[in-house]
């Protein structure tokens, strides 16, 4: 207990009086109360709430992100090992069925189908992938098609499109392909 009575010089007295016989104002013990311990699980509930609609587009973008770089990269690949072969190279689905692109992709040694392939790409699920039945690079590196777009399409609607140029070049665009 506080004394707060008038000093001689004027001020207050903020003596303690606490002593053994007197209780004090708070328990010395630590912790929260349940009162603070609820306060607390319901903000972090409220972020929770807030945060992981948001988290999940993120994922599924970067999962749409993901699937492109990865094509590109097959189609650099495929480009590539054409030219240093000097012979055509086939960038395929994985399997030619019913999904296509959706299973992954691969490329096939030129020389040896038996051989083992240059590339076996399996890609993650949720992802729908519309192309070609497949692409070929000539030696000088260019498609033997002509022009030609790859959509990938997420469950959630969003969607990349990769252009792949007759040089050989290829251009990813958010959205679906024109």
């Amino acid at each position: 207990m506080v004394n707060l009575q008038g000093s001689s010089d004027g001020g207050l007295d903020m003596t303690d009086y606490s002593g053994p016989g007197v209780a004090s104002a708070r328990k010395s013990e630590g912790g929260f109360s349940l009162i603070e311990l609820m306060i607390g699980v319901l903000m972090v509930a409220i972020l929770m709430g807030i945060g992981v609609p948001s988290f999940r587009t993120m994922i599924e973008d970067q999962r749409l992100r993901a699937a492109t770089t990865d094509l590109r990269l097959a189609l650099n690949l495929a480009r590539s090992e054409a030219v240093k072969r000097n012979r055509d190279v086939v960038l395929t689905p994985a399997s030619p069925g019913t999904d296509g692109w959706g299973e992954g992709w691969t490329i096939p040694d030129p020389v040896d189908p038996n051989d083992p392939a240059i590339l076996n790409q399996v890609h993650a699920s949720g992802l729908t992938i519309t192309g070609p039945a497949s692409v070929s690079f000539n030696a000088m590196g260019r498609s033997t098609a002509a022009e030609f777009d790859v959509e990938i399409d997420s469950e959630s609607g969003a969607a990349m499109c990769l252009q792949m140029r007759l040089d050989g070049g290829a251009t990813a665009l958010k959205g679906n392909c024109p």
